[in-house]
């Protein structure tokens, strides 16, 4: 959080909005154990909604008898593409050249320095910091580093009474069947905007290991199932949301075999840091990951502890 204050303040723009975040879910699912855990773990506030809360709380949802919920009073959501404008601007501010137009190639390194190849130049560096995406697995050259690129879809819809979803009245979402109505991943969502510039409809999505495909194969074009897997949330939790779809996105995950973060420094030379298998909820980091790499380039050494996030914990399941 403070980090995403400190950016907000250097733009001067508002990028991160509090909403509070609803965690529901039977009591033994993964999704309310979670959150507790991580509440105890990190010191977070939340409180425990029974199902009889969230019906006078939040009479927006209809759940099974038996969901329970845990309301995380300081979360919310975070303004994607501003926040990736505003990354440039600062960067830029401060000195980076950014080059677009120029698709990595390879790369490699000596003992003074290391070279990056794209499709028509060759680029000199002292540090290199490889955070690829979906194209991870084809630049790292790690062998036992198994990745898993997916097709995912998020949407938009237009409620029939936009006013009971609007940020403010409503928080972001999360909801964790567990096998209901043979339900299973995550569902989540995030409020409609009072701001015209950032949108106007409710966002929807589920998260879930979706179709494996090459990055570059993706196909943008949306079908008849990328639409069900929006409404079928809807209508199972949130039927007072149902109405027409505005909006569908086709976005790319990069799977770890853990659906952990991949941090570390490059096993063929110290120079190299890199970054990946975000797993889908890695956004949400990108500050905090941000200074860690360049903690690593600079310093070879990190004030957080990410230990947990290297390369070693997949050698020790072979």
């Amino acid at each position: 959080y403070r980090l995403w204050e400190k950016i907000e303040q250097e733009a001067k723009e508002k990028l991160f909005h509090k909403t509070g975040v609803l965690y529901m879910g039977f009591p033994d699912g993964n999704a309310i154990k979670g959150v507790k855990l991580a509440s105890k773990k990190h010191n977070l506030s939340y409180s425990n909604l029974t199902h009889d809360d969230l019906t006078k709380q939040f009479p927006q949802f209809t759940l099974p008898e038996g969901m329970v919920g845990a309301l995380e009073p300081n979360g919310g959501y975070l303004l994607s593409e501003n926040i990736v404008k505003t990354y440039k601007e600062q960067a830029q501010r401060k000195g980076a050249h950014i080059i677009t137009e120029q698709p990595v190639l390879d790369w490699s390194h000596n003992n003074n320095n290391v070279t990056v190849f794209t499709k028509s130049k060759k680029y000199f560096a002292d540090q290199l910091i490889i955070s690829a995406g979906p194209w991870s697995d084809s630049l790292l050259h790690l062998p036992k580093l198994k990745l898993s690129v997916t097709r995912q879809v998020l949407g938009w819809v237009k409620p029939s009474q936009p006013k009971r979803f609007r940020r403010g009245d409503f928080p972001v979402w999360n909801i964790d069947p567990n096998g209901d109505n043979n339900l299973h991943g995550i569902y989540y969502g995030f409020p409609i905007s009072n701001t015209t510039s950032e949108g106007n409809g409710l966002k929807v999505a589920w998260h879930h290991p979706g179709k494996p495909m090459h990055p570059d194969n993706i196909t943008q074009e949306i079908s008849a199932n990328d639409e069900e897997e929006i409404l079928l949330p809807l209508r199972r939790y949130l039927p007072s949301a149902l109405g027409p779809i505005k909006k569908i996105k086709v976005c790319k995950y990069t799977n770890s075999t853990d659906s952990h973060f991949i941090i570390d420094c490059h096993p063929d030379s110290n120079r190299i840091h890199f970054a990946c298998g975000f797993s889908g909820h890695g956004f949400k980091f990108s500050s905090s990951i941000g200074k860690i790499l360049s903690e690593l380039a600079l310093d070879k050494k990190t004030s957080s502890s990410i230990g947990f996030l290297g390369l070693d914990r997949f050698n020790n399941n072979k």
